[in-house]
């Protein structure tokens, strides 16, 4: 026979508190997550919606941003582009550094094709400035000569224009330098040069240089003196325009070998005889192409102002004096045209002017001024 629970009231009581319990923890358990999931989700949405209109803003000001930059770089290429090289020169390295890297090359290429072409454009204006010089000391130019001057000198104006010279009817001035002379204005070059001869001060570091100069002309006055007689050239300016070769009598005034014709300027001279010349021949040619012959060698402004001129006029452009003219005084400090006739403003031309050998000659009583 079975045993059976003589009491089973106890065991239904237990499993009854046992499930109000379970249905209480269920209650409060349930309750606490879905309040919890009741507060986070409505957080999260707000979280991910405030992160999502963060990138929206954000997205409109780098979009503001780059339409701002893109309207700045479209007006500053408008106003870039018409201004002389010098300036497009400054406005393609600034973007070869700035701009987005499948941009940088070209600009880097634009920068060097204006470098070239600035060179090319610089070379140009001192080649034209000399043959306006030449042309313009002839004392009574002809009609064609006349007609050549006028197109060298409206070409020169295109040519300053784009480099950023100064026009010669300009009147800017420059703060830190002295004035100098209209390039073309040959009264006011002469009245200059003669102001410039007497406040000129030589560097007493370079007197030996100069009395080496001194002595070799006066070691060769009397050829110098047979010139002056066939072509009434001043001895003396002669002799200074020599020492463009070294006072070497075996190579014409331009430093060229006298074996043959000039290879550099002015090329192919003498243009009458053959190779090889004689000094004297190829001097006489020479000063005959710049037209000094027979000419008015009266004053000191004059002669100072022929021989600035037989170099080049290029250095008015730079608003300095020419180291030609007065190299080794206090009226030059630094500035040269070098290689590819590019001007350098830190290069320094170390050889004494024709201006101040003048003027050592004068002091040793070598040389009668006019």
């Amino acid at each position: 026979m079975a045993a059976t629970d003589p009491n089973p009231e106890p065991v239904v009581q237990s499993l009854e508190r046992y499930r109000l319990r379970l249905g209480f923890w269920q209650a409060i358990w349930g309750t606490l997550i879905t309040g919890g999931v009741a507060v986070a989700i409505p957080a999260a949405v707000e979280a991910y919606k405030a992160r999502l209109d963060l990138a929206i803003k954000r997205a409109e000001i780098e979009s503001k941003a780059q339409d701002l930059h893109q309207t700045y770089i479209s007006k500053f290429i408008d106003t870039a582009l018409n201004q002389d090289i010098e300036l497009r020169l400054r406005f393609s390295e600034y973007f070869s550094y700035v701009s987005d890297k499948d941009s940088r090359e070209q600009w880097k290429l634009y920068h060097d094709e204006l470098e070239k072409r600035r060179d090319a454009i610089r070379k140009s204006i001192n080649d034209k400035e000399m043959d306006t010089a030449h042309l313009s000391a002839i004392p009574k130019p002809s009609e064609a000569e006349q007609i050549k001057i006028a197109a060298l000198r409206r070409e020169l104006y295109w040519n300053y224009a784009e480099v950023g010279y100064a026009r010669q009817d300009s009147n800017i001035t420059v703060p830190s330098a002295p004035a100098v002379a209209p390039r073309f204005d040959p009264k006011g070059i002469q009245s200059e040069a003669e102001q410039l001869f007497e406040q000129a001060i030589i560097d007493p570091q370079r007197m030996s240089d100069l009395e080496k100069i001194v002595a070799r002309i006066q070691a060769n006055k009397e050829r110098y003196q047979a010139i002056e007689t066939k072509m009434s050239v001043p001895w003396y300016v002669v002799a200074l325009i020599h020492g463009d070769a070294n006072f070497d009598f075996s190579r014409h005034l331009n430093g060229d070998p006298l074996s043959a014709r000039t290879v550099n300027v002015p090329k192919g001279r003498p243009l009458q005889g053959d190779p090889p010349f004689s000094w004297e021949d190829s001097a006489i040619d020479y000063l005959t192409l710049l037209g000094w012959q027979g000419v008015d060698w009266s004053s000191l402004g004059m002669v100072l102002y022929r021989l600035e001129t037989s170099n080049g006029l290029g250095y008015r452009g730079r608003n300095i004096r020419s180291p030609y003219v007065w190299g080794c005084t206090n009226l030059y400090v630094s500035g040269k045209f070098g290689g590819s006739a590019v001007f350098d403003p830190n290069l320094k031309d170390t050889r004494c002017g024709v201006g101040t050998a003048l003027k050592v000659l004068v002091q040793r009583k070598i040389v009668e001024l006019p």
